[in-house]
């Protein structure tokens, strides 16, 4: 298995066919983790926004522990859930990184398949410290559906 990062997490992807083998695959290195602000924007306030109708996005995995401290690796799952009169777009998918909301999304899709029912990363690694990811996505009638994803690693 090839370990993959990911905002810091090393993802455990296997190699065959891809010619990146041997390499680190960074979705944020840790010079974007400090230039995008990953741990100021982990201790901002969450947004608020009117409830509307639009989809919905779960967090499966990681389960919130009583500390909020969690321990590599881990894994990440996601699921999208659509209104009745419009179906999730997997194509509008998007994951921004930290407090500037720097764009990670086409590092993230190289390995993971993103379906209208959501997405998982096995194994994920993260090193020590904050990160906040911010998920997106809309529906058919382009109602966008946003959560945050708030990790700190002991």
């Amino acid at each position: 298995m090839k370990p993959f990062h990911f905002a810091g997490l090393v993802l455990s992807m296997a190699c065959a066919g891809n010619a990146a083998c041997g390499q680190d695959i960074w979705l944020v290195n840790p010079q974007e983790a400090i230039e995008f602000e990953g741990e100021a924007g982990f201790m901002a306030q969450p947004i608020l926004r009117a409830r509307a109708v639009m989809p919905l996005i779960d967090i499966l995995q990681p389960e919130s522990v009583p500390d909020g401290k969690l321990k590599a690796p881990f894994a990440i799952a996601v699921a999208f859930r659509p209104q009745n009169d419009a179906p999730i777009d997997p194509s509008s998918f998007k994951v921004l990184y930290g407090g500037l909301k720097f764009d990670i999304t086409s590092r993230l899709t190289q390995y993971a398949h993103i379906t209208t029912e959501g997405f998982k990363l096995e194994n994920a690694n993260i090193p020590k410290g904050k990160h906040r990811l911010t998920l997106q996505i809309q529906d058919t009638k382009q109602r966008l559906a946003e959560r945050e994803l708030r990790i700190e690693v002991e």
